[in-house]
């Protein structure tokens, strides 16, 4: 048995300002590097920084992105690369982590952008909110050029306050519909219709699997229900979380609500409760918990930490070394929802690892490790959730039904039991995998069990006779590069991806990692049918495959190939047709990545 999809463990692989000595702005690689070992321990998916290129490329984190359609392949703001890597590197960690089994899930920020230059139609001066952006045309030819019309104020949007109007970094962009001055403004305005296409196309260029939104306060939540029903379709199971900072549960599930349950949040309330606890040295009413988390739980992502209150900015960060955040943990992992762990918190994330490390050396926290364990192996969330006892200042004893019993002691001296009913059937003999208890208990006849807790520590009963570690079936990558005149860059800087099929000379179409042994499958769409050439390259020399044929707009060209030598495979496509007219491409590549490498 196995956790159900909104019940996944999800692991944030990064930090403020992270950095890795030995992957200089190649933290994508690094990740990569990490994948087999963070997939080992159980974890379903893992979430990334934001991956576009932000107003300095190599020094910031992508919180203020420039070029949505840069991810890492356009000489801009200081570089071709990201802070965290080049496109390349990206869509290798993709492919090698879904052939660990782990989804990906990167940080999409939407609510603002930076870098643009002074726009000289605005009608303030100094209003930096002209972005005309690098396409494979050249300088200004990019794809979604913006002006201040895109952000606030604009003449839909004169009069606002709050939220939605308050620049959180940069230019507020304005999606209209109810965040206009007549609150039923044009839900089909620029901004909004341009994020919409901008994410369908992110979905198809990097394959990925589900989203974290940062700070979703600054725009109505109908506008990332559209985005996600145009790149997703009209599905919901699939990780995503909205970050929505608030101590009040109904402002999440009213926000939740809004995107018709496509997106849940993060249940800040309750962290703010853990983190009390922890805070407070034992003064803390353990009892008063289960009713502090948000009531839309279909989404929900309970946590301890993240980036942010690892580097101060939205409450104290919760000391992983002290023993009161074990039951911190214990309990955001029970409770309803796909709990996420942090990377500082997992690992040792301190010197001499913090800045040079390598995926096997850092140190990990054996118990962050055993309490994923639990939750994976007993499938917590395939059990319905119950609150077997909560009448202590002490002691609080949760259950997902027949899965898991869970328990945590507050008190630091002595030891506290309870008699509870269970979901377990009447003779059952229950382990404690926490390791807090040497011996088995058994359920009575009449369904009753005694669960008693050590001082200051957790206990997870569960069937006896489970165990076993972790290998996820891999998992085969889906990436579609699209060539057209506004995306990419033909700066020789850069590896000059993009542009308009022409005829008769190769243009680069984009690059794949896949393993050796295994088989690439290729489909080529054009708008209108064309006589197409394809190419791929290893490692940029010689080509292990070509093809011509037509592809059109429903019928692709297709081929496929064995892959001889793991490695980097360049994609080239050009017409066959002398003096045809250049045309847009969609190049689907369907692939196995490795799992592990010693090639990067």
């Amino acid at each position: 048995m196995s956790n159900p999809w909104n019940g996944k463990a999800v692991l944030e692989v990064f930090w403020w300002n992270c950095w890795n000595g030995n992957y200089r702005y190649d933290w994508y690689t690094y990740l990569a590097k990490l994948a087999p070992r963070i997939a080992a321990l159980g974890f379903d998916g893992i979430w990334t920084p934001p991956p576009c290129k932000d107003t300095n490329a190599l020094d910031y984190m992508g919180y203020t992105p420039y070029d949505y359609y840069d991810i890492g392949q356009k000489n801009q703001m200081g570089a071709s690369g990201t802070r965290f890597g080049t496109q390349d590197s990206f869509l290798r960690l993709i492919a090698v982590a879904h052939a660990n089994g782990l989804e990906v899930y990167p940080d999409i920020v939407i609510d603002h952008c930076g870098g643009g230059s002074i726009d000289p139609s605005a009608p303030w001066p100094k209003t930096w909110t002209s972005f005309h952006l690098n396409g494979f045309a050249g300088p200004g030819t990019g794809r979604w050029s913006r002006n201040w019309l895109d952000f606030h104020a604009n003449p839909a949007h004169w009069n606002g306050v709050g939220d939605w109007v308050t620049s959180n970094g940069g230019p507020d962009f304005c999606y209209q519909g109810r965040c206009t001055d007549s609150g039923n403004g044009n839900p089909n305005c620029a901004a909004r219709a341009n994020a919409r296409d901008w994410l369908t196309w992110f979905v198809h260029q990097i394959g990925v699997d589900g989203f974290r939104f940062d700070d979703v306060k600054g725009y109505p939540p109908e506008v990332v229900e559209d985005l996600l029903f145009n790149a997703m379709g009209d599905r919901r199971d699939y990780f995503c979380v909205g970050e929505f900072v608030t101590g009040n549960p109904a402002d999440l599930d009213s926000w939740a609500l809004g995107t018709l349950d496509r997106s849940g949040t993060f249940d800040y309330p309750f962290r703010f409760a853990l983190s009390d606890l922890v805070s407070t040295g034992g003064y803390y009413n353990v009892g008063n918990l289960p009713s502090l988390q948000q009531k839309n739980r279909f989404k929900s992502v309970p946590f301890v930490n993240n980036h942010d209150n690892y580097d101060g900015q939205i409450g104290p960060y919760i000391d992983p070394d002290n023993p009161r955040t074990r039951l911190a943990y214990a309990v955001a992992i029970t409770v309803d929802g796909s709990p996420q762990f942090f990377y500082a918190d997992l690992f040792q994330n301190i010197p001499p690892w913090r800045d040079n490390t390598t995926a096997e050396s850092i140190p990990s926290r054996s118990w962050v490790e055993n309490l994923l364990w639990c939750h994976q192996k007993l499938a917590f969330k395939s059990g319905d959730y119950f609150v077997r006892y909560q009448d202590s200042r002490e002691l609080l004893i949760l259950e997902r039904g027949a899965r898991a019993i869970v328990a945590i002691n507050n008190d630091g001296s002595a030891w506290h039991d309870a008699w509870i009913s269970t979901a377990f059937p009447a003779g059952m003999q229950l382990h404690d995998y926490s390791g807090s208890r040497p011996d088995d208990i058994w359920i009575n006849q009449d369904g009753w069990v005694q669960i008693a807790v050590p001082p200051l520590s957790y206990s997870i009963w569960g069937p006896a006779g489970i165990s076993g570690g972790f290998s996820p079936a891999p998992r085969r990558t889906v990436q579609q590069f699209e060539m057209d005149d506004d995306l990419g860059d033909n700066d020789p800087a850069t590896p000059q991806y993009g542009g308009q099929a022409i005829p008769l000379t190769y243009r680069n179409v984009g690059a794949i990692w896949p393993r050796a042994g295994s088989q690439v499958n290729l489909f080529v769409y054009s708008e209108s049918p064309q006589q197409i050439d394809l190419q791929v390259l290893f490692n940029g020399a010689g080509a292990v495959k070509q093809v011509s044929g037509p592809g059109g707009p429903t019928v692709p060209l297709t081929a496929s190939f064995d892959v001889a030598k793991e490695g980097r495979h360049l994609l080239q496509a050009k017409l066959s047709t002398a003096g045809a007219v250049p045309a847009r491409l969609y190049v689907k590549v369907d692939y196995l990545g490795p799992s592990t490498s010693d090639l990067f």
